[in-house]
């Protein structure tokens, strides 16, 4: 059992972030110290008119007072962050805690930024990756980090530049999420050091809220239950897959955002 600190949002309703985050990270037996960056009404991708309290500013008091009671952590496992302050924050706990990093850089999807954010989110959260043990880019955000324009497919060598960036920027360690490769499927694309892999799955023609977070919160709960790195990637990758076509299959309504129900059991499963 790890305990991990989660700094992420908080959607009040739909699936998305700390409400896929959590639930992930306990059923695999972790013990988990949420710290909200944001509480939403619900997931912005799909809703209008969202109900929004800003955390960032409280993130340190929190973290604090816990630390007071005596507590360490084996991780620190950060999301969307927001504000370059929140960034600031998130690094300053990073340093303290001296433990596991996985870095999801949230900046947008589908070649855009998300709505809100510019050119200064890029930039702080370049400060971010490059203190991460392991990040998790989908790759709309491994362009928007490394300044490549994003193609309609990556041949091999296209893979190969993609990741001799990201390794110039950030860790030895990372995994691109969603990568359209020549051959017509989708794929997770991970590397350590100079191997790199190519996980390749079935492009389903659908997106949902919250998938980009099953997977990462899979891999650092995989990962830290004890599987080493390739293999802690394509089981994440093999559940995250699972959920999106049981969500297709049901016609859950997208903005609703990932299911976890379909997949809690294989879940659990996961174990050494």
């Amino acid at each position: 059992m790890s305990r991990i600190i989660a700094i992420h949002d908080l959607s009040l309703w739909s699936k998305s972030s700390l409400s896929v985050v959590l639930p992930v990270l306990e059923a695999m037996n972790h013990e988990v110290f949420i710290l909200p960056t944001t509480i939403l009404s619900t997931q912005s991708d799909g809703f209008e008119n969202l109900l929004e309290v800003d955390m960032s500013k409280s993130l340190e008091s929190f973290y604090d007072r816990v630390k007071s009671y005596g507590y360490s952590f084996d991780a620190v496992y950060s999301g969307y962050l927001g504000k370059p302050e929140t960034v600031s924050a998130v690094k300053r706990i990073m340093e303290r805690e001296n433990a596991f990093s996985l870095v999801d850089p949230v900046l947008g999807d589908n070649g855009q930024l998300y709505q809100g954010l510019g050119k200064e989110n890029i930039s702080s959260l370049l400060t971010l990756v490059g203190k991460a043990d392991v990040i998790t880019p989908n790759i709309t955000e491994a362009a928007l980090l490394t300044g490549l324009n994003m193609q309609s497919s990556y041949s091999n060598p296209e893979i190969k530049t993609l990741v001799s960036k990201l390794r110039e920027i950030g860790p030895e360690r990372g995994i691109i999420t969603s990568v359209p490769l020549s051959l017509g499927k989708l794929s997770n694309i991970a590397y350590d050091a100079d191997e790199i892999r190519i996980f390749a799955f079935e492009d389903l023609a659908v997106s949902y809220p919250g998938s980009g977070d099953l997977f990462a919160s899979l891999f650092i709960s995989i990962f830290l239950s004890g599987y080493s790195f390739f293999p802690s990637v394509k089981m994440s990758g093999e559940i995250t897959s699972r959920a999106i076509r049981y969500a297709k299959e049901s016609e859950r309504e997208r903005r609703m955002g990932i299911s976890l129900i379909p997949v809690m059991e294989d879940i659990r499963k996961v174990t050494l």
